[in-house]
């Protein structure tokens, strides 16, 4: 093992004839639905895209020996196909989240029903919304162990159209924890991109009171602190989609984390095995290596949850600011 690295993986012994059979089947099954997807005109969704997608993440969500995923991965054929891969993942899941979020803002509300109630009902069929309750409950309660109190400040950095992240953790923590705190739950959404927080503004706004604890700012994810500041939050979310390579990321990281205050956490959806080819991987060997963040937690989920999780804690400065 190398000194000093608590990170470091053992080299990864050769596959056997079958295994080397396994990964020439993913191989082109993934080099197929590439070619697939990156042939439609648009990525607004409609059933041969929503099926495409659907049988690229179910491909992806399955859990294989790890350096047979490790082969797969590696391979010269999807390293060349990767990094455009990832941004048609990335377009595909804003146009989905655009178009619920319209659809939901947009729907009437029955005569004798709440204002929030026909849209929140709606919400539920959207084809990923367990996957974001399981996720972001699994991301609460590990938070809240590595935290003295309960937070109830959250800033979400690309928090998209659709903002489900953020409406889960308001339901949670408000309903399920029943949290005694007199400090008002905020959960500050965050998007670089204006269409996206108006949708996600106006969907609120539909909701009423399920969405009571919901801002947004449109802003970069890096920006003078002047524009952004970032102290006042006990969490700060990453999204898995902020920063679309692995040295965007380290710097966007980087400069957020140093932009809040000593103490609060840093949580970063990350991916890991064949879910690396839907989004970047946050490597905290490496990424959190900056002398402002501590690493407490690397999650990989081996269920339906698709994103892996990494929480960090930012470090108090040697000199004692921040």
């Amino acid at each position: 093992m190398q000194a000093g690295n608590r990170f470091y993986q053992p080299p990864t012994p050769p596959l056997g004839p079958l295994e080397e059979d396994i990964v020439e089947k993913y191989i082109s099954i993934i080099l197929s639905l590439y070619a697939e997807l990156a042939s439609f005109r648009d990525l607004d969704p409609a059933p041969q895209v929503n099926a495409a997608f659907g049988k690229l993440v179910g491909l992806c969500a399955e859990m294989l020996k790890e350096e047979v995923a490790e082969k797969i991965v590696n391979d010269h054929r999807i390293v060349k196909i990767t990094a455009h891969l990832r941004e048609i993942c990335s377009q595909g899941e804003c146009k989905l989240e655009a178009y619920w979020a319209t659809k939901l803002s947009s729907e009437k509300d029955g005569l004798n029903k709440p204002p929030s109630l026909s849209p929140m009902r709606s919400l539920l069929k959207f084809p990923y919304y367990t996957n974001y309750v399981d996720l972001t409950r699994m991301e609460i309660y590990a938070m809240i162990s590595m935290l003295p109190t309960m937070p109830r400040k959250f800033a979400f950095i690309g928090s998209g159209p659709l903002p489900l992240t953020s409406l889960c953790l308001a339901d949670i923590l408000e309903k399920e924890l029943h949290s005694d705190s007199k400090v008002p739950l905020l959960v500050h959404n965050i998007d670089r991109d204006a269409s996206a927080i108006e949708l996600s503004s106006s969907l609120c706004q539909k909701l009423g009171k399920r969405a009571r604890s919901m801002t947004f700012q449109c802003t970069e994810a890096m920006e003078d602190q002047k524009k952004q500041d970032l102290t006042q939050f006990d969490v700060v979310y990453l999204a898995a989609l902020v920063g679309a390579n692995k040295s965007q990321k380290t710097e966007i990281i980087a400069d957020v984390a140093g932009r809040m205050r000593a103490g609060a956490l840093l949580v970063m959806r990350s991916a890991h095995s064949l879910r690396s080819l839907l989004y970047p991987v946050v490597d905290p060997g490496t990424d959190l290596e900056k002398g402002l963040l501590e690493t407490l937690l690397v999650s990989h989920p081996y269920n339906h949850i698709v994103n892996s999780l990494v929480i960090s804690r930012v470090k108090a400065p040697i000199d004692g600011t921040i």
